[in-house]
């Protein structure tokens, strides 16, 4: 059985082009700040330069250190889930769970001792749709009983 990951990331073009646009904002304003620094001229311009300089940092980390990680990935073994205001953020083992139950736009799961609401409307609709047939591949296959709530 094909492992299913859904990753919502930036193409790489993009990316690039705020690389290159945070690179020459963050030169712009540091050039600014310093040169307004140097002649003891702290007005307006030595303040839009650092605040120039603080945009570009935060555009470059966006881009690269704050970047999203993987959101979901159903295996054999697991369910994956790491989406934004979900009471879950980590792993659910499938050996745990009793129940599923699949809505509209969002799933039940009955483990051994809780049980998980997890919205998912904030998914794309395929990618909606790719994860409910992945659960109903997996319940099959792991005599999971599930069905439509």
């Amino acid at each position: 059985m094909e492992d299913l990951k859904i990753i919502y990331t930036l193409p790489s073009k993009v990316k690039i082009f705020a690389l290159i646009a945070g690179g020459f904002l963050f030169a712009l304003a540091v050039g600014i700040s310093i040169s307004q620094a140097l002649n003891n001229k702290f007005d307006f311009l030595f303040y839009v330069g650092i605040v120039g300089t603080i945009l570009a940092a935060l555009l470059i980390f966006t881009v690269t250190v704050w970047r999203s990680d993987l959101i979901i990935e159903i295996d054999n073994s697991e369910f994956r889930i790491k989406l934004p205001k979900q009471r879950i953020n980590g792993s659910i083992l499938w050996e745990t769970v009793s129940q599923l139950g699949i809505g509209l736009s969002h799933l039940t799961l009955t483990t051994t001792g809780t049980n998980y609401k997890i919205d998912l409307g904030n998914l794309k609709y395929n990618d909606l749709k790719r994860i409910k047939a992945k659960l109903i591949e997996v319940c099959e296959a792991k005599s999971i009983p599930y069905g439509n709530v």
